[in-house]
């Protein structure tokens, strides 16, 4: 999937044995659902064009106001939001082994 595929309404995202949404919200602005359509989190455009003449994105997890990654690999980036947003739903592991 190249950058311009961003351009379209909503992309199909394939990831975790799961099917996510990359939908455009405005010029620059996308944001990232779960199969429910819940929010996971945001992409924008940093900038036009970066480093390797490549447009550079920006990933805004759930209550972030600020970019917490970037770099040219949306898709990579949009991962990393899915994969953040997983890891929250996984309960904390007490370190308890059962009971003694």
């Amino acid at each position: 999937m190249s950058a311009s595929e961003l351009e379209m309404s909503s992309v199909r995202f394939p990831y975790r044995e799961r099917i996510f949404h990359v939908e455009k919200k405005a010029p620059g602005e996308w944001v990232v659902l779960d199969g429910s359509h819940a929010q996971l989190g945001r992409l924008v455009r940093v900038s036009v064009e970066g480093e390797e003449h490549e447009p550079v994105f920006g990933a805004i997890p759930l209550g972030y106001s600020e970019t917490l990654h970037e770099g040219s690999d949306w898709k990579s980036l949009v991962a990393s939001l899915i994969n953040e947003a997983l890891d929250d739903e996984q309960p904390a592991a007490t370190g308890n082994q059962g009971d003694a």
